[in-house]
């Protein structure tokens, strides 16, 4: 049968429109199979991972205490190439976080909080009322006398007869020298005397106080020391027990040898004016 002209175009745009209808839903088809497929997989993905409450992952004991005996005051300048800070003190606070395993001990503790306390507060009370001298320090000249010396004078006087005898001398690099009586002074294995490098020195003297073989059995595996200057101004250091022979720490160890970089913040500290 003979159509017409204008026939013929609408049997066209007819078949056209059911053929994008084909293409349309057979796109359409794929998109959600393919989107299917993706869930399947993800959600095989989770189940994999996931675990049950009693997994050894899915649980992990810890203890934090911070006692008000957990502090010291002590004087301090922190110095290095280039830099000398000015004399100065602080109220230094510490505390300690213990961080165990999935289970606690058959006595119900990851460790007597009685037993962190003491040794906690005895390393404090050791830190109290001194200077801090790092005696690893690379830009201080440390002379120590422990002996009587009537030719050695301390804080201005001579001292003769002293009931406590002896002196420490530093040199600084800038050219300043301080006296102190020997008995004022702490003498510290450390760089630094910041509060980054008292955090190392009490994690190595907590790790001894409360034996590292003991806290290893009780299923501890890191401890975090957090030392105090000022309030809202904290350093914490996390390490993992120390065993065996590496049991003892060199807090030189953690301090890189990179060159020191520019400040560059903006502040009004005398570390920055100085760079």
């Amino acid at each position: 049968m003979a159509t017409t002209k204008g026939e013929n175009d609408h049997q066209h745009t007819a078949t056209d429109d059911d053929n994008s209808n084909i293409v349309t839903m057979d796109f359409h088809n794929q998109v959600i199979g393919e989107y299917q497929q993706l869930l399947e997989q993800y959600q095989s993905q989770l189940a994999s991972t996931s675990t049950s409450p009693s997994s050894s992952t899915a649980t992990r004991f810890e203890i934090f205490v911070s006692k008000d005996n957990f502090k010291f005051n002590a004087s301090h300048f922190v110095c290095y190439p280039g830099f000398r800070e000015r004399l100065h003190g602080h109220s230094y606070r510490a505390s300690v976080r213990l961080l165990g395993s999935h289970q606690i001990g058959r006595d119900g503790y990851v460790v007597d909080f009685g037993c962190v306390k003491s040794v906690a507060k005895d390393v404090c009370k050791e830190l109290n009322e001194y200077f801090l001298l790092p005696t690893l320090s690379e830009v201080l000249e440390i002379t120590i006398t422990e002996g009587s010396d009537e030719a050695a004078g301390i804080c201005g006087e001579v001292n003769n007869g002293n009931k406590y005898p002896g002196s420490v001398v530093i040199k600084c690099e800038d050219g300043s020298v301080f006296t102190f009586p020997r008995q004022d002074c702490l003498l510290l294995p450390i760089m630094h005397s910041t509060a980054e490098e008292l955090a190392i020195y009490i994690f190595g003297k907590l790790v001894a106080g409360l034996d590292a073989e003991y806290l290893i059995k009780r299923g501890v595996t890191m401890m975090e020391i957090t030392v105090s200057e000022a309030i809202g101004q904290d350093a914490t250091f996390c390490h993992a027990i120390p065993l065996g022979e590496n049991s003892s720490f060199d807090v030189a160890s953690f301090i890189t040898s990179n060159p020191i970089p520019a400040m560059r913040c903006s502040t009004t500290t005398e570390a920055a004016r100085k760079r």
